[in-house]
């Protein structure tokens, strides 16, 4: 694993196997424009392990209409 990656996992607090998740995340949600770019931007320190972790749990979540539930 290269110095990069490693730093990247170091300021982020993002563990090893969780990176990957992170980075695909990143791209598939736009904000960052490849594998590169978001590995430069947990290296920056934008994001940390807590925030992606609830962003990714976040983008899954969806919200029941509780009206439709009660007709089942």
């Amino acid at each position: 694993m290269s110095a990069y990656v490693q730093e990247a996992i170091r300021v982020s607090g993002i563990n090893r196997t969780d990176l990957v998740a992170a980075c695909a995340f990143l791209i598939r949600t736009k904000q960052a424009t490849g594998q590169h770019d978001a590995i430069e931007q947990l290296t920056s320190g934008k994001y940390t392990a807590v925030d992606l972790h609830e962003q990714m749990i976040q983008s899954f979540q969806v919200e029941i209409d509780r009206e439709v539930n009660e007709e089942e």
